[in-house]
């Protein structure tokens, strides 16, 4: 038994230099087992953030050439409505589509891009904590563009994954601190378009090898208390997932990653959680589509932000993810002219037709596969 002493006061030496006379009181306190305070650490001290995702930053000439000032590109002008809901975030990530090599490198759209250094201003008014590097694009201006736009995001203080600058910069671990949680990136890419990769420079962009890919997770997984893998790959235009790539995916959970993101299609495909063989649960989310980009096809102007709540438990050092949410957003224009994302809910006061037929319709896509994500207009 544990005993406590407790004083309490019988009277107080007012200034006449009389000591105070107590009485001492024993209470037994029961022994509290190691199990039960294990019990209260789990139940009672955990910490938790907010999540959030979006598909490609694609900067095509169109796009710059609209947002074009006197004094440079003005592209946060034109995403006003929708960044509020990322710079609320704890964490934010972002597929980066183009190089950000700025003037110095030619401007250019597609094939071969090449973006304004504004880009990286856009990325930073989304309060994007890390994006992706690794894509098709990611050799358009050959070493000179990863370099720059690595070093420009080094500048805005934004993580970059999927892409390096050196062998060391290509071993360095992706893994950000989140209210005490570690939150391990890897990102990878089908291919570069037919660019090959430069002699001696393999270091440059992550491809897709699954070897490779389970070899880095094995590696990483145990550092980290979740870990988001982002894959650029899959058939353009497409509204779901050819079956190899399902397939794919599923290894890559099965691997141990919490929350798979895809990218490519520049179309939204169906959002899944995969039960793994565990008993634990991945978000894959197949495809994210453009999320601000001059593409004209309906289908490519629709795009939107996942958000999770993520729990992690500082006794068990279980992490969940739970709350997955999908806002969808639109990118208005007039043909190539006055670009702008909106959230898609509000799409009919920017002239789309059946704005709210078009917004079920892409409701009912993305939960094609799980009933568990909740589709909403805006994020809380």
């Amino acid at each position: 038994m544990m005993k406590v002493l407790m004083f309490v006061l019988l009277s107080l030496p007012f200034g006449n230099g009389e000591a105070a006379d107590y009485e001492t009181y024993e209470k037994e306190l029961a022994h509290v087992s190691g199990e039960t305070i294990h019990n209260v650490i789990n139940t009672h001290f955990q910490t938790s953030f907010s999540f959030a995702a979006t598909g490609d930053v694609l900067i095509h000439d169109h796009l710059y050439e609209d947002v074009e000032t006197e004094s440079g590109y003005d592209f946060i002008s034109r995403v006003d409505e929708v960044a509020p809901y990322l710079q609320k975030q704890d964490l934010v990530f972002m597929n980066q589509e183009t190089p950000i090599g700025g003037e110095a490198l030619r401007l250019s759209g597609y094939p071969a891009f090449n973006a304004p250094l504004e880009a990286a201003d856009l990325l930073e008014y989304f309060d994007a904590d890390i994006v992706s590097l690794a894509n098709n694009h990611t050799l358009d201006r050959s070493t000179e563009g990863v370099e720059r736009t690595a070093n420009i995001l080094n500048e805005k203080e934004i993580e970059y994954v999927g892409a390096n600058t050196s062998p060391e910069d290509a071993e360095r671990k992706r893994i950000m601190d989140v209210n005490g949680v570690e939150v391990g990136f890897l990102a990878y890419t089908y291919g570069t378009n037919g660019i090959p990769v430069p002699e001696g420079e393999d270091h440059l962009v992550n491809l897709i090898d699954m070897e490779t890919i389970l070899s880095d997770m094995e590696d990483l997984r145990d550092e980290v208390d979740m870990l988001v893998v982002s894959m650029h790959q899959g058939v353009e235009y497409e509204p779901y997932p050819r079956d190899e790539h399902v397939q794919q995916f599923e290894q890559i959970a099965e691997a141990g990653a919490d929350i798979i993101l895809g990218h490519h299609p520049h179309v939204l495909q169906p959002v899944d959680i995969y039960e793994r063989e565990d008993g634990g649960e991945t978000v894959i989310a197949y495809s994210l589509a453009n999320f601000f980009s001059a593409q004209q096809d309906l289908d490519t102007k629709l795009g939107g932000v996942i958000e999770f709540d993520v729990n992690h438990k500082m006794g068990t050092g279980e992490t969940t993810v739970e709350g997955v949410r999908f806002m969808p957003t639109y990118v208005h224009s007039e043909e190539y002219d006055n670009f702008e994302l909106v959230p898609l809910a509000d799409a009919d006061e920017y002239g789309l037709e059946d704005a709210d037929g078009v917004y079920q319709d892409v409701s009912e896509h993305m939960q094609s596969y799980t009933d568990e994500l909740e589709v909403v207009e805006y994020l809380e």
